[in-house]
Parts: C-alpha cells; sequence; structure tokens
C-alpha cells in the first residue's frame, strides 16, 4: 500500500474532520454526472476513486494507482469518466501516483493507443497541465458545488459547509472525435438531463423490489436468484420503461421529434436511449421550444452515443 493511500485510510478512520482534510476527496454530484453521461457517455470505468465513491460498475481505486493500469485495454472500446485528484504530484518507488501533470501525460499515452476518456475538471487554463491538446473541451456556464464524501464527519458546525463551487470544464481525449475542438453548456442543462436519468433510474429501482443501491449495478437481496446477482442498469431500465408502455404514451408531439432524431441516426436506438430522449423532448416542449431546435439538441446526443451493436 502506498503512502498516499495509507494516509487517506488514516483520514477516513478519524472519529470527525474538517473541510481542510477533504482535498481529492471532493465527490461528482450525481446529477451532475448524468448530465455529463447523457451528453458525453455512457461512460464504463471511472479511473479515481476511493473504492466507494465510485459512478460506474468498474473502477479503479487509489490502491490499484489508475496510472499503472491499462485503460484502453480494460475499456475495449468504451469510454472512461473521472473526476481526477488535484493534489500535487505522489510517488511511490518512483512510480506517480497523483498530480494532474501525471494524469494527462498518462491520458495522451492511453489515447493513442485508443482509449476514450471524459474528464470534469477544473477551468483552470493557466495552469502547466490544462489539456491544451483535448480533442474537445466544453466549458461549464455556472460554478460547480461538489459533494462531501460519505465518510465525512463534521467536528464542529462550521464543518458542514459544502464546496464553495469553481468553474469547471469537460475535457474529452478520444482521437475519433469528429466534433469542435471547444464548446460551452450551461450547468443547468447538465443537471437537468442528470435529474431526467435520475428520475428513470430510481422509478426502475421502485418497480424492482429486490433492488437495495445503485452503484453502477443494482445489488439484490437473494430470492430465487443466485446471492449478490448484479442487474445491469441500462437493461433495467429498459425493462421497466417496457413494462410501463401500455400504461402510458408520449404525446405526438414528442413521439414525432425523437422519431426524427432517430431517424438521423437509425444505429442509435435502443428502447432505454428512446426513454431517455422522449423525457428531454417532452421537458423541451413544456418549455416552448421550437421542434426543430428540439430535434437538432437529440440528434447531436445520439451522435455523442456509441452505436447499437448487432445481435445474433
Amino acid at each position: 500500500m502506498s503512502q498516499y493511500s495509507e494516509n487517506l485510510q488514516a483520514m477516513i478512520a478519524k472519529p470527525a474532520h474538517y473541510l481542510k482534510e477533504v482535498g481529492d476527496q471532493w465527490q461528482t454530484p450525481p446529477a451532475l454526472f448524468w448530465g455529463v453521461f447523457a451528453k458525453f457517455g455512457p461512460f464504463v470505468l471511472d479511473l479515481f476513486t476511493d473504492g466507494e465513491n465510485n459512478k460506474c460498475a468498474n473502477y479503479y481505486t487509489v490502491e490499484d494507482n489508475a496510472l499503472v493500469q491499462d485503460w484502453a485495454e480494460d475499456l475495449n472500446g468504451g469510454k472512461a469518466f473521472a473526476n481526477p485528484p488535484y493534489s500535487r504530484s505522489s510517488y511511490e518507488d518512483e512510480q506517480a501516483i497523483t498530480g494532474m501533470r501525471n494524469i494527462i501525460d498518462k491520458t495522451r499515452i492511453e489515447r493513442d493507443k485508443g482509449a476514450k476518456v471524459v474528464y470534469l475538471i477544473k477551468s483552470a487554463t493557466s495552469e502547466v497541465w490544462w489539456p491544451e491538446d483535448a480533442d474537445h473541451v466544453c466549458f461549464i456556464r455556472g460554478r460547480i458545488s461538489f459533494d462531501l464524501p460519505a465518510w465525512f464527519r463534521p467536528a464542529n458546525k462550521k464543518q458542514a459547509a459544502s464546496s464553495a463551487g469553481f468553474a469547471c470544464a469537460i475535457a474529452i481525449f478520444d482521437k475519433e472525435w469528429q466534433g469542435d475542438r471547444m464548446g460551452y453548456i450551461n450547468r443547468e442543462d447538465l443537471l437537468r438531463d442528470g435529474k431526467v436519468l435520475l428520475d428513470i433510474i430510481n422509478a426502475a429501482a421502485y418497480h424492482t423490489p429486490t433492488a437495495l443501491t445503485i452503484k453502477g449495478t443494482i445489488e439484490t437481496r437473494p430470492d430465487d436468484s443466485e446471492q449478490g446477482e448484479q442487474i445491469d442498469i441500462e437493461h433495467m431500465i429498459t425493462q421497466a420503461k417496457h413494462e410501463e408502455a401500455t400504461n402510458s404514451k408520449w404525446p405526438s408531439e414528442v413521439q414525432y421529434v425523437v422519431e426524427e432524431a432517430f431517424k438521423a441516426n437509425p444505429n442509435k436506438f435502443n428502447d432505454y436511449r428512446h426513454a431517455v430522449l422522449s423525457e428531454i423532448a417532452n421537458t423541451r416542449l413544456l418549455e416552448k421550444q421550437r421542434p426543430s431546435k428540439i430535434i437538432a439538441e437529440l440528434s447531436t446526443m445520439l451522435e455523442r452515443t456509441e452505436p447499437m451493436r448487432a445481435t445474433a
């Protein structure tokens, strides 16, 4: 175990904590993560976690040290997400463990091998580590506040405050990227789209009586299935939405814009994506947005997703 990992475990074990101690462990708010997921995902691997705050079913822990792993091989064509640690560079036997310069250098190597990585990072363009050569940078309009880790026990009332927030950007490393090099997105749009996904996930969990927790997958109580069985979230949501189809039907305006978006992206269709886009389209129509604008937005979202693979 590295000294960095030992220090982290010792801090977690303390009976009380101070905000200044949190450091690398500030966590991405769920709605924000799912907003990024909706626009730039799906993600199959979380690169930097403490073993408890992972956003994907597959993840590296501090002990794994992401900087020595083969991301491209583990991703196998999928995409990774990371809200990376910002602490100064630390090493164990001359091997880097943290440090944004080390992380970005590793990312370039993995990109050349075919890895696709999406970062939620500080919008710190003056820093030496800033990824000038990222394939796409999307600046978020509005400051982002991050969540305290679950293990945080405030030493006093003053320590119960959350992150004050700072400017952020989404940086994409993907040598197959076909879009613009730079763009902007409103924080409220990310959070709104993330909330749509969270609502779908929670609804699916509600309709799955054995659901206990959601952490990339659903852990189930022992019943007729094997104890500890893992249910894939996307499959679960699709199944739940299919079961609800006979009891609900989207207005014709919603169906129209979603169908038009899929017409331009026929190989991106599945029931899960259709359900998500229908939720978003319905929200946009209620906001009195023009159908043509909504179709363009949904089409762009689909263009960012992976094509569905043919099944035998």
